[in-house]
C-alpha cells in the first residue's frame, strides 16, 4: 500500500509545494503563499489563454466525436465494403505518438505540404487552408483523438441487441431513425465515456499545439506550461507549478465527473442470455456512397500523414513540381543511423519500452493482487489510489517529477537517467496496465483460493502457483499495452530529458527546431515501424489483442 502511494504521489507533492511555495524547491524554507496564483491569474495574455484553449477543446471535441461515432457505427453495424480492413487503419493512429500525427499533417497540409501544394497547383489558390491556426490545430488534434473515440465506441455498437432494432424495421422504422432512437440511446455510456475523455485529451493535448501554434504565437495552456517551465532563460518555477495545478484540477473534476455520470450504466445493458446474432444494416443504394466517404476519411486523414512521412524520408526535397525519384536518397537515414545521439534515442526508447513495461506490468500484478485478491482491510483505497494517475496529465507527471528529484533527497542521483524516465512512463500509464490486468482478475473464482487454503497453501503460494498463470493473457496483454505506450509517449519525458537520455519522441522535437525535417521523418518512419513489429509479434505470437 504504501509503495502505491508513494508511487503516485511523488510528482504530486513537490508540484503541490511549489505551487504554494515563494521560491524554488531546493531553497524552500517552509513559508507558503497563494502569490503564484494571483499571478497567474493577473497575466494580461491570461483571458487570450482561457479563451484559446476553451475554443481549441471545442473545436477537437466535436470533430472526434462526430468522426469517431459516425465512422464506429459505419464500420461495426454496416454493410460496407472491406469493414475489417478500414476498422484497422482507422485504429491505427493510437498506437503511436502525436507527435507524428503534427509532424505528417504540416509535411502534407502544411504551406509548402504536398497535397497543399498540389491543390494549390490545380486550383490556383495560393492558401487552400492554414493549420497553423487554432481552427487548423485544432481539426489536427481532432483527428488525433479520433480514432479513441472509435475504438470506446466499437464494442458498445458490436454488442447490442439486434432485436431492438429487428422489431423496430419490422415497425417500419428508417435505418436513420433507428439510429437516432435506438443505436445512439443504447451506446449512451460509451458515448459519455468518449467525450469525458475526449475533453482530458484535449486538456493536455501538447505535441500539436506546440508544433502548430508556436510558429504563430498561439498558446494554449500546456504550451504555456511548458514555454514558462523550459523555454524560458530563467523559469518561473512557481508561475508554472500554478498553472499546472490549475490543469490538473480541471481533468481530475473532469474524471469525477465521468465517473458520477456513468453510476448508472447498468440502465442501458442490452445483451442478455438469448441473444441473437448481429445483424448489419443494409445501407441499399447509399452503401457505396458510405464508403467512399469513409474511405475518403482514411486515405486523407491518416493514409497521406503516413505517406508523407515516408516519402519525406527517402527524399532531398518533397514537393509535387519535382518528381521524388530525382531527388531519392538516404542520406537522412545516415544521418540517423550514424548519429550516436539519434543511436542513443533508439535505443533507449527500445530499452524503456521492454524494460519499463515488464517492471511495470509486474508493480501492477502485485497491486492487483492485493487490491482484489486479499483480505487487505484498505484494499479498495489502494483499488482508488492506483487510479489516481488517470487523471494526471503527461506533461504534469514530467513536471512533478522534475520537482521530486530537486526537492526529495536522494532522489538526485537519478536525474538525466533512463531510470527517471521510466519511473514517469510507469506512474503516467498505470491505470491503462491496471486497467486491464484488475477485470481479468475478477473472472476469476475464489473457489480456487479457497481449496488451495484447505490444503494448507499459503496466500502467496496461492498468488504465485494458481492466479498467476490463470491470469497470463492478461499479463501479456498489459506488457504489450505498455510497452506501445511507452514507445510512443512523449509528455512525460518533457522536463526530464537530459543529453545521455533521449528517447525518439524528444530526438524529433530537436531535429524540428533548426528544420531538419528529414531526420525528422526518418525518425518518424522509425518509430512507426518499430512499433509496428511489436504489434505484430505479440498479435501474431502471443494472440494479445490491443484493439476492439
Amino acid at each position: 500500500m504504501l509503495s502505491c502511494v508513494a508511487l503516485v504521489m511523488v510528482p504530486l507533492v513537490p508540484l503541490l509545494l511549489q505551487a504554494f511555495s515563494p521560491m524554488p524547491l531546493y531553497a524552500w524554507q517552509g513559508s507558503l503563499t497563494l502569490g503564484n496564483f494571483r499571478t497567474l491569474f493577473g497575466l494580461p495574455e491570461i483571458s487570450e489563454l482561457a479563451g484559446n484553449t476553451l475554443l481549441f477543446c471545442a473545436i477537437s471535441i466535436i470533430f472526434s466525436m462526430v468522426f469517431g461515432i459516425g465512422l464506429a457505427i459505419v464500420v461495426a453495424r454496416t454493410n460496407i465494403p472491406a469493414r475489417g480492413l478500414l476498422t484497422s487503419i482507422l485504429l491505427w493512429p493510437i498506437f503511436v505518438s502525436p507527435l507524428v500525427i503534427g509532424f505528417g499533417a504540416i509535411l502534407t497540409y502544411g504551406p509548402t505540404g504536398y497535397i497543399t501544394t498540389l491543390v494549390t497547383r490545380i486550383t490556383g489558390i495560393s492558401e487552400p487552408w492554414n493549420i497553423y491556426s487554432l481552427t487548423g490545430l485544432s481539426l489536427i488534434s481532432g483527428l488525433s483523438m479520433a480514432p479513441m473515440t472509435i475504438l470506446y465506441c466499437l464494442s458498445s455498437a458490436r454488442q447490442q441487441d439486434p432485436r431492438l432494432e429487428q422489431a423496430a424495421q419490422v415497425a417500419g422504422a428508417s435505418p436513420v431513425r433507428i439510429m437516432r432512437r435506438i443505436t445512439l440511446p443504447m451506446m449512451r455510456p460509451a458515448l459519455i465515456f468518449s467525450l469525458a475523455m475526449n475533453i482530458v485529451a484535449a486538456l493536455e493535448m501538447f505535441a500539436i499545439p506546440l508544433l502548430l501554434g508556436g510558429p504563430s504565437g498561439i498558446q494554449l495552456l500546456t504550451t504555456f506550461i511548458y514555454d514558462k517551465g523550459f523555454e524560458d532563460g530563467r523559469p518561473d518555477y512557481g508561475l508554472v507549478a500554478a498553472a499546472a495545478l490549475v490543469l490538473l484540477v480541471l481533468v481530475a473534476l473532469l474524471v469525477a465527473a465521468q465517473t458520477f455520470v456513468l453510476r448508472s450504466s447498468h440502465r442501458f445493458l442490452s445483451i442478455g442470455p438469448k441473444g441473437s446474432r448481429m445483424q448489419v444494416m443494409d445501407l441499399g443504394a447509399w452503401k457505396w456512397w458510405v464508403f467512399g466517404a469513409t474511405l475518403s476519411y482514411v486515405l486523407l486523414g491518416i493514409v497521406a500523414l503516413v505517406f508523407g512521412l515516408f516519402l519525406r524520408s527517402f527524399v532531398m526535397v518533397l514537393s509535387p513540381y519535382i518528381n521524388p525519384l530525382d531527388v531519392l536518397t538516404l542520406k537522412n537515414y545516415q544521418d540517423v543511423l550514424f548519429n550516436p545521439s539519434y543511436q542513443r534515442a533508439i535505443w533507449n526508447t527500445v530499452l524503456i519500452a521492454i524494460g519499463g513495461a515488464f517492471v511495470g506490468t509486474v508493480i501492477i500484478g502485485m497491486i492487483t493482487f492485493v487490491a482484489q485478491r486479499s483480505s487487505y482491510r484498505l484494499a479498495r483505497l489502494l483499488d482508488l489510489t492506483v487510479q489516481l494517475p488517470r487523471a494526471v496529465p503527461g506533461l504534469i507527471v514530467s513536471l512533478g517529477v522534475f520537482y521530486a528529484v530537486i526537492f526529495i533527497p536522494g532522489l538526485s542521483v537519478f536525474g538525466g537517467t533512463l531510470w527517471v524516465l521510466a519511473f514517469a512512463y510507469v506512474i503516467r500509464h498505470l491505470p491503462a496496465g491496471y486497467g486491464i490486468v484488475a477485470p481479468a482478475m475478477l473472472q476469476v473464482t475464489k473457489d480456487f483460493d479457497r481449496a488451495a487454503s484447505v490444503a494448507g497453501a499459503s496466500w502467496m503460494t496461492i498468488m504465485r502457483r494458481i492466479v498467476a498463470p490463470i491470469l497470463k493473457p492478461a499479463f501479456l496483454s498489459c506488457f504489450a499495452l505498455l510497452m506501445i505506450l511507452f514507445f510512443k509517449e512523449y509528455a512525460a519525458a518533457i522536463f526530464l530529458y537530459r543529453p545521455g537520455n533521449e528517447v525518439i519522441s524528444m530526438a524529433m522535437l530537436n531535429a524540428w527546431v533548426p528544420g531538419y525535417t528529414g531526420i525528422v521523418a526518418s525518425l518518424a518512419v522509425i518509430q512507426i515501424v518499430l512499433t509496428s513489429l511489436l504489434l505484430l509479434v505479440f498479435t501474431r505470437l502471443f494472440g494479445v489483442k490491443l484493439n476492439g
